[in-house]
């Protein structure tokens, strides 16, 4: 079964997002907000995962985000299901709101632009020695 934004396969639910619109912490955020009822409900919250980047990057790229689980019981799809609707349910009453959101963006824009100032920094030195 396929969603929006993830997938069900044999018993395990993948839930995708990008770097640029959730960062780990509004993923996590959304799935501790009911992580009890999930484990109720049977399923296994096993990790996140994300891309890392071997070496120096020119630009910012989104990596992804990927938030995995385990349905311990039968009837898995309609609970991995729920559980994809409870996950989305928490990351939307944990997001902040428009001013928080667009401090932090603009916080992370300054953060990006630091980063390329020192990677043309280092890439001019090199090009001196």
């Amino acid at each position: 079964m396929e969603f929006p934004f993830g997938e069900i396969n044999d018993g395990e639910l993948k839930m995708r997002f990008s770097s640029a619109d959730y960062s780990v912490a509004t993923v996590i955020s959304g799935i501790r907000e009911h992580l009890d009822v999930i484990e109720e409900m049977g399923v296994e919250f096993l990790g996140i995962e994300t891309e890392v980047y071997s070496g120096p990057r020119i630009s910012f790229s989104p990596v992804p985000v990927v938030a995995h689980f385990r349905c311990k019981e039968k009837n898995c799809e309609e609970l991995l299901s729920k559980t994809y609707k409870l996950v989305w349910k928490g990351i939307v009453l944990n997001f902040p709101d428009e001013l928080d959101w667009a401090e932090a963006k603009s916080k992370f824009s300054d953060f990006v632009s630091s980063q390329a100032d020192l990677l043309l920094a280092r890439t001019e030195a090199e090009k001196e020695e």
